[in-house]
């Protein structure tokens, strides 16, 4: 981890004007919750990432640019910031004539065992009144992880026959935001991104969102994304790569699949499949898939099987890309696990829980939806069967070998949140939802389901 700046006083008159940098000093601070206070809130991210990683260079940079509206007066803005260095804040105040008034006297500090960034005035009083809005430009440095957490890498040397060649992406799931820039990493806390990523002009940039445009600069480029509908941080996506992609346009929605050049065709069955699911759940619902794309990304390393980024769902690499014809292996898991992650589309990230004790809302209604639109595409394989011996039968021996907890669980720390991914989440859910289904019948549950959705 990079050392934050050093030398304050020599740099403290213009650190006045321009920025507040982050000290490394350690000095006892008071416990804090590990929830954020509800007095601020994000009205609009600008996010720029610049990395190297098409030289294999693990550190990157960020601006996170954030307007925040103040809710109630308060003495201090708290959002999350995890394993980020060099920080450097300037702060503006929004006026309503739409100019920018600097505000000089603040100063900021690092919570580092509730990995909370909190920017207060130098001495204490009431520095943000209810009502007021500002615009926090934050600059930093982070490095990369070898392990799916943030932003990590990937060394694809041995695949393209010992030449170079590195990926990075993202893990913002459950609390992994805060490790690639500032914000508030809370899922009940939506807001609206504009994503840029400067990388190597031979490699490509995907996120949540269609490209805008891309600029070249020497060596380099910066790929800019159409800003996203309101969306949780954990739900935050991007891939810098070498990879090559697929794609198929229906109903307004182009889905792609992107893997390394050599592995591309393999992707073809998952793409035949995720047309026909998103199209399948629209019909289910009634309600359209809200974003103008979906990417599949095959991925060397992923956090378990697939996640459900909104518009950018990564994969193993095993669980998205099969040669049909050397590979006469049933294809009914890869296919549950797809379209588990397309249900995630709707329940997750059209709609989310506002903490993570109704995780069960996620990945319930994902897993048992996933199996109900992989019944109907594909009845031959009598997946509902499937469910009741794989699903129902592990959720309800979960007795016998685990403390039990409810399906809505109160959690705060990241160990305890990490913790409700569990079995209760993702199948016993998934069974007292399908418990329901059968006692309402298909009609009114259908509707009930819809309506929910649509609320």
């Amino acid at each position: 981890m990079i050392t934050p700046l050093s030398g304050l006083p020599l740099l403290g008159a213009f650190l006045v004007t321009l920025a507040l940098v982050v000290s490394a000093l350690s000095v006892p601070q008071r416990h804090r919750s590990l929830r954020l206070p509800n007095d601020t809130y994000p009205l609009f991210y600008n996010l720029h990432i610049t990395s190297d990683i098409h030289k294999g260079v693990l550190l990157f940079s960020g601006n996170a640019t954030i307007d925040v509206a103040i809710r109630q007066s308060t003495n201090e803005i708290v959002l999350h910031a995890k394993n980020l260095s060099d920080i450097q804040i300037t702060v503006h105040q929004l006026m309503d004539n739409g100019g920018l008034e600097i505000v000089d006297n603040l100063t900021h500090t690092l919570h580092r065992a509730a990995a909370l960034l909190i920017i207060h005035p130098k001495e204490n009083f009431q520095a943000f009144e209810a009502g007021q809005r500002y615009r926090l430009e934050i600059l930093y440095t982070a490095i990369m992880t070898t392990r799916p957490a943030g932003l990590y890498y990937m060394d694809y040397s041995e695949e393209e026959n010992n030449r170079p060649a590195f990926v990075a992406a993202t893990q913002s799931e459950p609390t992994f935001g805060r490790l690639i820039f500032p914000c508030y990493d809370e899922p009940g806390i939506k807001s609206n991104f504009s994503i840029k990523i400067t990388h190597g002009s031979s490699y490509s940039a995907i996120s949540n969102m269609p490209v805008k445009e891309i600029l070249s600069h020497g060596d380099l480029k910066t790929t800019l994304f159409y800003t996203t509908p309101p969306m949780s941080t954990y739900l935050v996506a991007f891939v810098i790569s070498y990879f090559e992609s697929t794609s198929e346009k229906y109903r307004g929605v182009t889905q792609s699949i992107y893997a390394p050049p050599a592995s591309k065709e393999k992707g073809q069955s998952a793409l035949k499949n995720a047309v026909r699911t998103v199209a399948a759940f629209e019909d289910y619902f009634g309600i359209s898939y809200p974003l103008p794309k979906l990417d599949h990304v095959a991925l060397k390393k992923n956090y378990g099987a697939a996640m459900e980024n909104w518009g950018l769902i990564t994969y193993k690499d095993t669980s998205l890309l099969k040669n049909t014809t050397l590979d006469p292996r049933n294809p009914l898991w890869d296919r549950i696990t797809q379209n588990h992650e397309i249900a995630h589309q709707w329940f997750g990230n059209l709609v989310s829980p506002v903490w993570w004790t109704y995780t069960w809302m996620n990945e319930g209604f994902a897993t048992y939806f996933g199996y109900v639109i992989t019944d109907l595409l594909y009845p031959e394989y009598k997946v509902m069967e499937t469910f009741v011996a794989h699903e129902a039968d592990s959720a309800y021996s979960y007795n016998s070998f685990f403390d039990v907890r409810p399906m809505s669980s109160y959690v705060e720390s990241e160990k305890d949140i990490m913790g409700v991914f569990d079995i209760i989440s993702y199948k016993r859910a998934a069974c007292v939802i399908r418990m329901f289904h059968h006692a309402f019948r298909q009609k009114v549950f259908v509707r009930g389901i819809s309506h929910f959705l649509e609320k």
